[in-house]
C-alpha cells in the first residue's frame, strides 16, 4: 500500500501545527514525546510532510531536526536570485517593489525603491516603518500590517513632506495559506 494512503489528515496536520509552533527545529523523538505518538509513525508523517514540501530539515551530528518551510516564493526574494524570471520582472518596474516580512523587516527591494533610499544590503532586516517613514513605531494605517492580519491586498495612501505616496500590499501565502510576508507596490502621489 502506498505510503500516502495510509496517512491519517488529523494526525498530519497535529505534527504539522506542532513543527510551525516550536520556537527552534525539533527532533522526532521530542515531537512524539509532545504528541504521544510512536515514534516511528511520527518518522512516517514527516516523511510525508516534506514530500509535500512543508517541511525541511537539517542534520545536526546524527540527528535530523524539523522546522517549517517558509515559502517559495519568500526563499526566492531572500536570495535575491538575479536570474529568477520573477525578480528580473520586478527589477524592471518604475514602481517601487518592497517585500515585507512577517516581522515587519525588510526582505526585498527592487531598484526602483533601492533609487529611491538606498541599497539592499543596507536596508535588508530592518523595519520598514524606521527606514521609509522615519517612525519608531508601525504606521497607523499601515497597509502591510493589515495584510498580514488578514491575508487580502490592501491599500493606503500616507503623506509625506512635499507629497504623498500610494502604498498597494499583496499577501505571500506560505504552506497551508498562511501570510507570511507582504509585498508592496510604492507609487509616488502627486
Amino acid at each position: 500500500m502506498p505510503l500516502i494512503s495510509m496517512i491519517d489528515k488529523e494526525t498530519e496536520d497535529r505534527i504539522f501545527e506542532f513543527i510551525v509552533g516550536a520556537k527552534e527545529p525539533i527532533h522526532n523523538t521530542d515531537i512524539a514525546k509532545a504528541l504521544d505518538i510512536n515514534r516511528v509513525t511520527v518518522t512516517k508523517y514527516l516523511s510525508v510532510l516534506h514530500s509535500k514540501d512543508l517541511i525541511e530539515f537539517k542534520n545536526i551530528g546524527m540527528a535530523k531536526v524539523w522546522f517549517p518551510v517558509e515559502s517559495p516564493l519568500l526563499k526566492a526574494f531572500e536570495t535575491n536570485d538575479e536570474s529568477n524570471n520573477m525578480i528580473s520582472a520586478l527589477n524592471s518596474l518604475h514602481d517601487g517593489v518592497c517585500v515585507i516580512g512577517s516581522d515587519m523587516k525588510i526582505v526585498w527591494l527592487n531598484r526602483e525603491m533601492e533609487k529611491r533610499h538606498t541599497k539592499l544590503a543596507q536596508l535588508k532586516g530592518k523595519n520598514c516603518f524606521d527606514v521609509f517613514h522615519e517612525e519608531k513605531e508601525i504606521c497607523s494605517n499601515c497597509p502591510s500590517k493589515r495584510t498580514l492580519e488578514n491575508g487580502k491586498n490592501n491599500r493606503a495612501i500616507i503623506k509625506r513632506k512635499g507629497g504623498a505616496i500610494e502604498i498597494s500590499t499583496s499577501p505571500v501565502k506560505g504552506p497551508r495559506g498562511k501570510t507570511v510576508a507582504v509585498i508592496e507596490i510604492v507609487r509616488v502621489v502627486k
